[in-house]
């Protein structure tokens, strides 16, 4: 496992280990900072930075929703991904009605990321991972044209996203 480490330090990168309380508040000032990182987190961790972000209210201003199964079967089946489990997404649409939805979020993850690299997250089994304040321009994949808005998500191994200002409760 040392040598995993040192190799991610070794690339400029940091290894940060804490108790959850400090894990979370870290992340939680990561957030309000507006710096883009990328967090791999506990399961506990996930579950508590979840719980202060995914407040009912939040969810339902947000119109966050279970991926239906028949969009879980067009992602394996068009996208190669297994079973992404338990996963939420808040469609949105750009000027031309056109919606982006879990799907295409997914395709454009592994467009710029590679199938494996996708996989690998759904795959977590003691972790999950967090990316926080990233720069994400997203393109209507119908009219290729920049949408305004926001993606907003969480599952399992992704304890949430959402953009722009995601929000932080004391």
């Amino acid at each position: 496992m040392l040598a995993h480490v040192e190799v991610v330090v070794g690339e400029g990168k940091a290894v940060f280990s804490a108790d959850d309380e400090a894990v979370v508040a870290f992340v939680q000032e990561a957030i309000r900072s507006g710096r883009t990182a990328s967090f791999f987190l506990s399961r506990e961790q996930a579950r508590i930075l979840r719980s202060l972000h995914w407040t009912p209210e939040r969810v339902k201003a947000s119109r966050l929703e279970p991926v239906s199964s028949e969009e879980k079967s067009r992602i394996e089946s068009e996208l190669g991904l297994g079973d992404i489990g338990y996963f939420r997404f808040a469609d949105f649409a750009c000027k031309n009605g056109h919606t982006f939805s879990a799907y295409d979020f997914l395709k454009e993850g592994i467009r710029e990321h590679g199938l494996d690299a996708v996989k690998a997250i759904f795959e977590l089994k003691n972790a999950a991972f967090l990316r926080v304040n990233p720069h994400f321009v997203v393109t209507c994949p119908d009219c290729d044209q920049t949408m305004a808005g926001g993606i907003e998500y969480e599952g399992d191994t992704y304890p949430g996203c959402s953009y722009p200002d995601p929000p932080v409760r004391q």
